[in-house]
């Protein structure tokens, strides 16, 4: 598909083309081939867009510049067809296709698509907006009782040239099957910044074993949107580790549903921020049936004028007794001018469960950092090591020595940039 840009752009400090009846109205007309179900969800979508409510107070978006996120300086949609690329496995009874080929070839296994449920934790805009506008992504099923040997590897494309990318991904396990996801995420160029906003459905079937992995390196131009909703199943396990090392600003929402008995969800991040990077970080762990548990661990690493914000809920409904759940943000501040606002909560309706929460900040150890230096290492070689120490709790879990070994390199490469 072209690029798309249309003359006319709504006015109004949050306008963006993306608003513009005439600029879906073209959209539209190139994706008519579509079934008729999907060209309707895509437009409703794209209405309701237009009745989201304005208000400066919403706590889902405290202590965040809004306006920095937004989609105004979007001039228009990117190409999307080399956006994504993967091998699809060669094993039966595992799926890995492209969105649009899924939509052109099996469309019926998307049926569910308008039911399925955004993070909701502030970013409406952006998840209506991918939902009406997302050519690329992905597919991935794995059958009841398939367990893969070996990694699946997706890389994602950022846009850049001012253009925005929406990326729709949904992941489905079905009872008893396993399998691990590696996703990067990087932009196409080094020289100029887009907008890319990535939605992942992901639903884990009875007593099955996800292990997810993203690493976002987009150029420190560009504005990223991480919408997650993750459903886990009666005596299901889920992990999602999430790295970030690029991007101008980036707004995550990542929201884990414990919907089973026995469900087990770990929801684990580690950001490294430098220069005037934004990471702005809402999760929630909602139970909902007895027995479950969750874990969350982020972890910040702030140089320069970086900026972090972390708001998380753990949210324990009536019938999920026995429940036992943890979260902790942990940040570490490497100058004067760098900032971290964190927010963690507890919502609690049953009666028999073990929560904790709990959120720090604080500088490079004085001490620490003497030991080092007093025995010839520069200090940028003493914080490098320091941080690396610092992530080394959450960047373990990779698992796979060849990736986890690329993530130090690239983390310890950052201090030299």
């Amino acid at each position: 598909m072209p690029n798309m840009s249309v003359s006319s752009v709504p006015t109004g400090s949050d306008s963006s083309v993306l608003s513009s009846g005439s600029f879906f109205d073209e959209f539209a007309d190139k994706r008519s081939w579509e079934p008729g179900w999907l060209v309707d969800f895509r437009r409703e979508n794209w209405e309701k867009t237009k009745h989201l409510p304005t208000n400066p107070k919403d706590d889902r978006w405290r202590f965040s510049p809004k306006a920095r996120l937004g989609y105004s300086k979007v001039s228009g949609l990117a190409q999307s067809e080399d956006s994504i690329a993967f091998d699809s496995p060669d094993k039966t009874g595992v799926t890995l296709e492209q969105l649009d080929r899924i939509i052109l070839q099996d469309p019926k296994v998307l049926i569910d698509l308008p039911n399925l449920a955004g993070p909701d934790l502030g970013a409406d805009e952006s998840f209506l907006w991918a939902r009406a506008f997302s050519e690329a992504g992905f597919y991935l099923r794995v059958s009841k009782n398939q367990c893969m040997d070996s990694p699946l590897f997706v890389n994602h494309r950022a846009s850049c040239g001012g253009q925005a990318r929406f990326h729709l991904n949904l992941i489905e396990l079905e009872p008893f099957s396993e399998v691990t996801l590696v996703e990067r995420i990087s932009s196409t160029d080094r020289d100029s910044g887009g907008l890319f906003t990535n939605l992942t459905h992901v639903k884990a079937g009875e007593g099955s074993k996800i292990n997810r992995i993203v690493i976002q390196e987009m150029n420190e131009l560009s504005s990223f949107h991480n919408l997650e909703n993750m459903v886990v199943g009666k005596n299901a396990t889920l992990s999602n580790l999430a790295i970030h090392l690029g991007s101008a600003q980036t707004r995550v929402e990542s929201k884990g549903m414990l919907t089973g008995e026995g469900a087990d969800f770990e929801n684990s991040s580690v950001t490294l921020g430098r220069k005037g990077q934004l990471f702005d970080q809402r999760t929630m762990q909602h139970h909902l049936a007895p027995n479950g548990k969750s874990r969350l661990t982020f972890k910040n690493a702030l140089a320069d004028e970086a900026k972090s914000i972390f708001s998380g809920l753990i949210k324990v409904e009536n019938e999920a007794q026995q429940t036992n759940s943890y979260q902790t943000n942990r940040n570490l501040l490497l100058s004067n001018e760098a900032e971290a606002d964190s927010m963690p909560g507890l919502e609690i309706l049953a009666n028999e469960v073990k929560c904790s929460h709990g959120a720090t900040t604080s500088k490079i150890d004085d001490q620490e950092l003497f030991y080092l230096l007093s025995r010839g290492i520069r200090r940028s070689v003493a914080e490098r090591l320091i941080v690396l120490g610092f992530f080394e709790e959450v960047i373990e879990k990779i698992g796979m020595e060849e990736q986890l070994n690329q993530v130090r390199e690239r983390i310890a490469r950052s201090f030299t940039e």
